[in-house]
């Protein structure tokens, strides 16, 4: 992703949004120039928004983590490992299929048709490199048990399989996750990314 399937929605705070996570270093940025700071963690974000390292005097307000795990690749907490290995070798062609797979419920088309008109500026192939890294140095950097206030598991997620999101919390010990009725991609539910606040 990026910032563009995002921009239909309004907000009344200014949104940093942090992608691609070829690297799990992430650019310096000033936070304290802001009163209140919320983490809004979406899919393969939940993990990169665990392993951030952010001045250790920042206090987070609210960390919300929606439809992905600690442990992004497991074939019983996360992305299945076929199903990653499929990933990795995404193109042009691949990716509209895995565009699909973002959406399920009943707004489904609705919200493919929004996300096609939105799509995000990254190139598949983009898309494949962030995965390969993610690949060589998640292994190396187990994300420590953050607790997150609130918990989102979408019912009809394709990406990160439902059922695996809920092995995953509920080992984690988070008994209060919220459903969505929707699949992986649940934003366009909403009118403003702070609705999931």
């Amino acid at each position: 992703m990026d910032e563009n399937p995002f921009s239909v929605l309004k907000s009344d705070y200014d949104i940093l949004y942090v992608y691609d996570y070829t690297s799990p270093e992430f650019p310096a940025f000033d936070f304290f120039k802001y009163k209140s700071v919320k983490l809004l963690s979406f899919s393969y974000g939940v993990y990169a928004g665990a392993i951030a390292k952010l001045p250790d005097d920042l206090k987070l307000d609210e960390k919300v983590a929606i439809n992905g795990t600690l442990i992004p690749v497991d074939d019983t907490y996360g992305v299945p490992v076929k199903q990653f290995e499929l990933t990795e070798k995404m193109d042009s062609q691949t990716v509209v299929k895995f565009r699909q797979r973002l959406f399920g419920g009943e707004k489904a088309a609705q919200h493919f048709d929004i996300f096609e008109n939105h799509l995000p500026g990254r190139s598949a192939q983009s898309c494949t490199e962030e995965l390969l890294g993610m690949k060589k140095y998640v292994p190396q950097i187990p994300a420590p048990k953050k607790t997150f206030d609130k918990v989102y598991v979408a019912k009809y997620d394709r990406c990160v399989p439902t059922r695996n999101q809920r092995n995953f919390w509920q080992k984690a010990g988070v008994n209060n996750a919220i459903e969505l009725e929707c699949g992986h991609f649940p934003f366009y539910n909403y009118k403003k990314l702070e609705d999931l606040l």
